[in-house]
C-alpha cells in the first residue's frame, strides 16, 4: 500500500479550468471522501490521479513515487467506477481474475487470489454466476472485487453506490468500510452525500466550483465549518449576525466569549445546527417564538420558529407542536460557531 500526494494540479477541460491548485494529502491505509455537489470537479481529480486525464500544472505522487506522464497500468492506482462495467459474456470468478491473467500471473496464483476477494466481498458460492443473473449490489461487489484483486497502493471509488437502493447503499457502505479497515488499503473515495462522506471517511475534502473549501475529520467540517457556503453544505440553515467586543460576542439571540478573536467592534457572522437548538412550551427561560410550521421527518420533526426578525429552523423528538402555537428556543453558547473575520 502506499499514500497519495497531490500537489497544486490545475485541470481544463477545452482551455477551460475545471480544478483550481488542488493540493490533497492521503496518507498510506487511510480512506478520505472528495466531496462536492454535481460539477465540482471530483470525478475529473480521480480521473488524473489514475492516468486518464493529464493535468495543466502540479505534480501527482503515489507511494513516493510522482505518476505525471505514467499510462494508468504503470500508476498502481485502480479506479471503481459510477457503473459497474463487468464484462457481461464472463461469469464472476473470470471478470475478477481479468487483469491478473492482463498482468501475466499464474494460474495458480490467479485462483489463490480470486477465492481470497470472493471471501473478502462476500460473493462465496457466486463464482460461476453471469453478470445478469446478479443483484445490483452483488455486481458492484464484483466491480470492488476485480479492482482489489490487484492488490493496488490506491483504491479509486467514483460514487459506486449512487444507483443502489437505500437499503442495498447502507450495506455497501458497511462492506466497503469493513474491507478497507482490513486491507489498509489507501482509497479516495468520491460521493455528493454528505452523510456517506462523514459516515465512511477518516478525512474529507470538500469540493465546491473546483476548488478546495475545506479539508479535515468529519466532525471538523460538520461542526466547525470554515465559512457559511461550508456550513450550508452541511444541512446549516440557521445564521445570524453579532458584534465583537473585548473578546465577546453580542447578537441579539446570544451572548459568547470569543477570547480568540480579537477585533474589537467587528461585525460577524454565526451559525447553529437545527438539531442543536433546544424548544420547549414552558417556562419563561430563552428566546420567545412562534411556530410557522412543522414537518415530521420520521425519527425527529422539523420545525420553523419565527424568533424576533428571524426563522430558526429546529430539528427535535417531539411531534406535538403546530403552527401558530408559541416557544421558547434556547441556543447553546457551545453550539454557536463564530466565523473569523472575511466569512
Amino acid at each position: 500500500m502506499g499514500d497519495l500526494k497531490l500537489q497544486n494540479i490545475t485541470i481544463d477541460y477545452d482551455h477551460t479550468p475545471v480544478v483550481h491548485d488542488f493540493s490533497l494529502t492521503v496518507e498510506n491505509g487511510q480512506m478520505a471522501s472528495l466531496l462536492g455537489p454535481s460539477g465540482a470537479g471530483k470525478t475529473t481529480v480521480l480521473k488524473a490521479v489514475a492516468g486518464l486525464l493529464q493535468p495543466r500544472s502540479g505534480e501527482i505522487f503515489i507511494d513516493g513515487r510522482l505518476a505525471n506522464g505514467l499510462p494508468p497500468e504503470k500508476r498502481n492506482a485502480v479506479m471503481v467506477f459510477q457503473k459497474n462495467l463487468l464484462f457481461p459474456f464472463m461469469n464472476v470468478e473470470q471478470n475478477i481474475g481479468f487483469g491478473l491473467r492482463m498482468q501475466g500471473r499464474s494460474n495458480a496464483e490467479v485462483h489463490r487470489r480470486i477465492e481470497k476477494i470472493l471471501e473478502l466481498t462476500e460473493l462465496t458460492g457466486l463464482n460461476r454466476r453471469k453478470v445478469h443473473e446478479l443483484s445490483g449490489g452483488q455486481q458492484q461487489r464484483v466491480s470492488l472485487a476485480r479492482a482489489l484483486v490487484l492488490q493496488p497502493a490506491i483504491l479509486l471509488l467514483d460514487e459506486p453506490l449512487s444507483s443502489l437502493d437505500a437499503t442495498l447503499r447502507q450495506q455497501m457502505r458497511e462492506l466497503i468500510q469493513d474491507i478497507q479497515a482490513q486491507t489498509r488499503i489507501t482509497t479516495l473515495f468520491v460521493t455528493h452525500d454528505q452523510a456517506e462522506a462523514l459516515m465512511m471517511s477518516q478525512r474529507v475534502c470538500l469540493l465546491l466550483n473546483g476548488r478546495i473549501r475545506q479539508v479535515g475529520n468529519p466532525q471538523e467540517l460538520f461542526y466547525r465549518p470554515a465559512d457559511p457556503e461550508v456550513a450550508r453544505f452541511f444541512g446549516g440553515c440557521n445564521f445570524f449576525e453579532g458584534q465583537l467586543k473585548n473578546g465577546v460576542y453580542y447578537s441579539p439571540f446570544a451572548t459568547v466569549a470569543a477570547p480568540e478573536l480579537a477585533d474589537n467592534g467587528q461585525r460577524l457572522n454565526a451559525t447553529i445546527r437545527p438539531e442543536d437548538i433546544l424548544i420547549s412550551v414552558k417556562g419563561t427561560q430563552g428566546l420567545p417564538g412562534r411556530v410557522q410550521k412543522a414537518s415530521f421527518e420520521g425519527g425527529t420533526t422539523r420545525i420553523w420558529v419565527q424568533c424576533q426578525n428571524r426563522v430558526f429552523v429546529v430539528l427535535a423528538p417531539r411531534t406535538d407542536l403546530c403552527a401558530g402555537q408559541n416557544v421558547r428556543l434556547h441556543l447553546p453558547k457551545d453550539k454557536i460557531r463564530i466565523f473569523p473575520p472575511g466569512n
